[in-house]
This record gives C-alpha cells, sequence and structure tokens, in this order.
C-alpha cells in the first residue's frame, strides 16, 4: 500500500502510515500503546468461524481481506500494555457501497456483545430508522443461528440477542425510538452515519458508554452529502488526524476512496475506490452504473458519492468549506480592546437575528475575525428547529444561540447586547439592513454618531463587492469565526444570484429553503462598512500588494 503496488485514495494511505509510524512509536514515553498480534489474530479467528449466507459466497467461510484485517486487526490489536485496555475507543471507517461493510459489522458485534470479557456488556446496532438498524442486527441473528457453537451459547428472542451466563445482550436501535435513556453501552454499531442531521443520536449513544473500562463506537458509513453534518465533521476530524494536523490516539480511522482528480469513469478509479473489487463489487455493476452517470449529472453524482465514496453537496454552495474549515481556529483569538466594525441583519419578529463583530488583520495577524450572536424567541423553539432542520436547542444549550423570552425578537435587548460588546471591542460602525430596524435606529443613535450608523439595503448594488471580497478571503482561510456551528451552517446554507454584469448578492439555496444565511449577510455588511472606514483603504492596498487577495 505505502509503496504504490496497490491503487489507494490519499486517506487509505495515510491510515496506513499511520499504523507504521505507531509501530515505530512503540516502546517510546509518548506512545503508551502497543500493538499485540495474538489478540488481532484472535478477532480474525473469531470471524472465520462463521460462514456467508448470501450470494455466490454462500456456504464459505467469512475470511477477512487484507484491509478488513488491517481495519479489524488496528481496532482489537492496539493495546495498553500495563492495562491491557484497547487503545481506540472510536474507530471511523468509510467504505463505498457494495464493499461488505454490514456484513463485516456483524461478526465484530457479536465478539464484541459477547465474548470481550465484558460483564453485562449492553451492545446496540444503531442507525436513523429502527428499519435501518436491523440490517446490521438481522446479520448477527442470522450468523448465530447458522452456527452451531455461537447457538448454543447465544439466545435468540423477537428482538435482541442474549447470553445468560454474562448477562449481555445486543440490540437493534434507531433514531426514532421512543426512548435511548438508562443505556449503559460497551459496543456500539453506527451504521450509515452520513444519514444522521443531527447529532442527537451519536451523542446519546456516546456518553452511554462513559462507565465502561474499554468501549466500542464502531461507525461504518459511505460519504455523503451534507459535510456540514455530524458525519461530515466526523469525517473531516479523521482527515486531519490521517493528516497530522490533529492528533487523537483514541480514534481509529480508515477512508477507501477514489481522489477528486481522478476518472470517475476509469476502472483504475474502480479498483482504487472499492477494496473489495472483484470481491463483493461487481465490474460489470459498476460499468452499467458508469454508462448511466455519463447521461444524467446526477447519477454522476451518485456515483461518486457513493460507490468512490467522495464527499458531495446536494447542490454547489457558493461559499468555499474547505476554505472556511481551513479558516477555523480551535482556540479563540485574543480580541479584548481590538476596534470592530459590526454588521446588523434583524429578521422579522419571530426569527433569526444575526449580529457579527468583524475584526480586520493587524499587523501579526493577517485573518479577518468574526465574533458572530445570534438571537431568537424563546416561544416556538422547538417547532423553528424542526422547520429549519437544524439543531438550535442545543445550540441554545451550548450557548450558540441565545434566546430572547415571549415569542417576539425584542429590540432592546439587541441594544443592550451592542453596549455589553462595545464594551469590550469597540464598536466604530455598524451596518444594518433597513428592512426591519423599525426604533432601533433612533436608539442606536443615542449611543453611535449619524457617520457610524450606516443603512445598506439587501441590494446586489450595495453586496456585490463586499460579497466577492468575502468569497475570496473564505477560499484563501482568511476568515476565523472560531469553528461558530451555526454561522457554519449558514455558510453551507448561501448560495449567489448574479446579473449580467456578474454583480452577485447573496440568498438562500433553492434547495434548502429551510435553512438560514442570516449571519452571512451580517458578516458582509461588517466587512463593508469595515472597507468604508477612513485607514483601512490602505490597509487594502498593502495585503493586496503581499498577494493575499486575488
Amino acid at each position: 500500500m505505502l509503496t504504490g503496488t496497490i491503487p489507494a485514495g490519499q486517506y487509505h494511505r495515510l491510515a496506513c502510515a499511520r499504523h507504521a509510524q505507531d509501530r515505530q512509536r512503540e516502546g517510546t514515553k509518548a506512545f503508551p500503546y502497543r500493538f499485540v498480534w495474538s489478540k488481532a489474530k484472535h478477532v480474525f479467528r473469531f470471524c472465520q468461524t462463521v460462514s456467508h449466507y448470501k450470494g455466490p459466497a454462500a456456504g464459505t467461510s467469512f475470511r477477512l481481506e487484507p484491509w478488513q484485517q488491517f481495519i479489524v486487526g488496528s481496532i482489537f490489536g492496539w493495546v495498553h500494555p500495563q492495562t491491557g485496555r484497547r487503545r481506540f475507543r472510536t474507530a471511523y471507517v468509510e467504505v463505498p457501497r457494495k464493499n461488505g461493510k454490514s456484513f463485516l459489522q456483524a461478526p465484530l458485534m457479536l465478539y464484541g456483545t459477547f465474548f470481550d470479557g465484558e460483564p453485562g456488556a449492553e451492545g446496540v446496532c444503531a442507525a436513523t430508522k429502527r428499519q435501518q438498524a436491523r440490517i446490521v442486527y438481522d446479520i448477527c441473528a442470522e450468523l448465530v443461528r447458522r452456527t452451531p457453537w455461537l447457538r448454543k451459547r447465544l439466545g435468540i428472542r423477537a428482538a435482541s440477542l442474549y447470553q445468560a451466563d454474562s448477562s449481555s445482550r445486543l440490540e437493534p436501535l434507531g433514531a426514532d425510538a421512543d426512548s435511548t435513556d438508562g443505556l449503559h453501552l460497551h459496543i456500539v454499531s453506527l451504521d450509515e452515519f452520513h444519514a444522521h442531521r443531527l447529532s442527537d443520536m451519536y451523542d446519546v449513544l456516546d456518553t452511554s458508554m462513559g462507565a465502561r473500562t474499554q468501549p466500542l463506537m464502531l461507525i461504518i458509513t459511505t460519504a455523503g452529502a451534507n459535510p456540514l453534518g455530524p458525519c461530515g465533521k466526523q469525517h473531516a476530524y479523521v482527515c486531519r488526524i490521517l493528516d497530522g494536523a490533529d492528533q487523537n490516539d483514541r480514534i481509529f480511522g480508515f477512508i477507501a476512496h477514489a481522489d477528486r482528480d481522478d476518472d470517475p469513469f476509469a476502472v483504475a478509479t474502480w479498483r482504487k475506490a472499492n477494496p473489495n473489487y472483484g470481491i463483493s463489487v461487481e465490474p460489470s455493476d459498476l460499468v452499467a452504473l458508469a454508462l448511466q452517470a455519463k447521461q444524467n449529472p446526477s447519477d454522476l453524482t451518485k456515483l461518486r458519492m457513493k460507490r468512490l465514496n467522495i464527499w458531495v453537496t446536494s447542490s454547489t454552495p457558493w461559499l468555499n468549506l474547505e476554505g472556511w474549515r481551513k479558516g477555523q481556529a480551535m482556540s479563540p483569538a485574543d480580541l479584548e480592546g481590538r476596534a470592530c466594525w459590526v454588521g446588523l441583519d434583524l429578521s422579522s419578529k419571530t426569527d433569526l437575528t444575526a449580529l457579527v463583530l468583524v475584526f480586520p488583520p493587524v499587523e501579526g495577524d493577517a485573518q479577518w475575525h468574526l465574533k458572530p450572536f445570534f438571537f431568537t424567541p424563546q416561544e416556538g423553539l422547538e417547532e423553528r428547529e424542526k422547520q429549519a432542520r437544524a439543531p438550535y436547542r442545543q445550540w441554545v444549550d451550548q450557548g450558540f444561540l441565545l434566546t430572547i423570552p415571549g415569542n417576539r425578537i425584542d429590540h432592546q435587548m439587541i441594544l443592550a447586547k451592542l453596549l455589553d460588546v462595545h464594551a469590550l471591542y469597540p464598536v466604530q460602525v455598524i451596518g444594518f439592513d433597513p428592512w426591519n430596524i423599525g426604533n432601533l435606529a433612533t436608539a442606536l443613535q443615542t449611543h453611535w454618531s449619524d457617520e457610524q450608523i450606516v443603512e445598506i439595503p439587501q441590494t446586489t448594488t450595495h453586496l456585490s463587492e463586499p460579497s466577492k471580497e468575502f468569497e475570496a478571503l473564505i477560499a484563501a482561510g482568511l476568515v476565523d469565526a472560531g469553528a461558530h456551528p451555526v454561522l457554519t451552517w449558514m455558510v453551507s446554507n448561501a448560495v449567489v444570484m448574479r446579473d449580467s454584469n456578474e454583480n452577485l448578492r447573496p440568498t438562500k439555496d433553492p434547495k434548502k429553503s429551510r435553512g438560514r444565511i442570516d449571519g452571512v449577510v451580517a458578516a458582509i455588511m461588517g466587512l463593508k462598512v469595515a472597507r468604508m472606514s477612513e485607514g483601512l483603504n490602505t490597509a487594502s492596498r498593502d495585503f493586496e500588494a503581499r498577494g493575499l487577495f486575488v
């Protein structure tokens, strides 16, 4: 793999390189783990005791392919030498469809629940719907029925497998279950994670494993169409670990994929993305799909996402999401005392209002920093969450979304927040959309001069230039909002309307009609008034001379 003799995508190779580097680190003070072959082989032998029961391989023993041995061996072979406990708490495995991911999960769930030495182990096969969760669970149950020695040791009920001697059980669990309370899980199989819109299910499962000594969250999925959803974020984090940008010795990552520049119609690309090519992946099936994709763009998107494992979006976003992620700092910059310019996008009385502080670059810091605040009425929050299909309540709990008592936006509370931030970050100019401003404009005039309060109508004439600059800054990784989840969601929702002269203004993605872009608009207004202020035009020319703007 590392020598290039076996075709593989970037993160497939990096997963192997990480393992090789870790083997070299064994025995050092900085790396308290050892790879124990006997533990890996023990699980290999367990997997080989079950047999396929569908398709051409039916009746033959399940033998792990080399890429599967790498995954299973890594998960179960790396341990802490003093405690003997597993190194990896989470295993994120991403492979295209038809590579046998559901069947691979089944013996691992049986082993982890009933033969891992954990008394009273609880295992769940989880998914967005109970019906989806039963796919892996039903394979587990069928393997028990068809394997004599397992049938002697395990019992089968209508909706669970159990082992009386150890008081252990395995069952399916969907996010649509009546309750997920009281779980005390030892091992979890989270299937098709890309289909989860919210992180609620993952969060419940993850916290339920807190009291176990060596729990395992096994996530096996295909690529999806929402890189800013919970799976997309996990995918991006695993990529950073494999890239070496982040370090987390408790997460295992394996991603089989084609690279973005690969020809989607080439057999070499299909082999590269599908480690089970010619085994469970039928070449003729890919040929047929490729013929369809050549005629239909939507089929090409499906081919790239589901059979080549390349993350795509359901529509092309305006702003560069990779550039956005690149610019986000995990630890906030020290902005106290720095002057800021403000964009204020006031919503209708019952929707989101966005207040974004914009901090231009200073010497030694070339980034534009954004500090966003979002407001929504407390009443009707759950209903608006459903309409927007976004985790409003979670954001409220985390402090990223501020609620206002009652069922309407109170402009006095927006003014109070402005005065609070002004005490920490001197507000120079406030740009606002006059549409819903009401009496707030008069209230602002009691604290700032007329020159410091600027109306910015939401038209192409007023927004085109700052929107183009905002786009370029994000693409260059020069915008840092501290990975604020609400603003990140809005960035993914934004597309643009263009006129015949290539002037543009942001608007909501029509395919995400329930999504919001208020924070994006507020940030652009803040950028506009910052550029209008004296002294910044000179700074802009200095930055352009250094090549930061295209």
